[in-house]
């Protein structure tokens, strides 16, 4: 159902597996970068951040974080603003090229 609405909006799906391999290889070889979000992040949209740099899905970050499905959601939309990004793709490079991801 998340690809069918992802081709739905133009973009693509991709693996959360996949997605933390890419940005683990991407973040070995590159650069970290200063970019900082025009308005900072709390200390909960920063957790939703470094699950979801560890491709878990929506349902898994409200389990762990002991919130729910849709205050995840809300969560996603902030960041996105904040950090001037598309997706949770997005948010994932950011956190990998920041160097908040945490461990998996």
């Amino acid at each position: 159902m998340e690809a069918v609405r992802a081709a739905s909006v133009g973009d693509a799906l991709v693996s959360p597996s996949i997605t933390l391999r890419l940005l683990r290889h991407l973040t070995a070889i590159g650069t970290p970068t200063t970019s900082r979000p025009t308005t900072p992040l709390s200390e909960r949209e920063t957790e939703v951040v470094r699950a979801i740099a560890r491709g878990r899905t929506n349902r898994e970050i409200a389990a762990e974080l002991f919130i729910s499905l849709s205050t995840v959601k809300s969560h996603l939309s902030a960041i996105q603003a904040k950090l001037g990004v598309r997706n949770r793709v997005g948010i994932a490079a950011w956190a990998w090229e920041n160097r908040i991801a945490g461990p998996a």
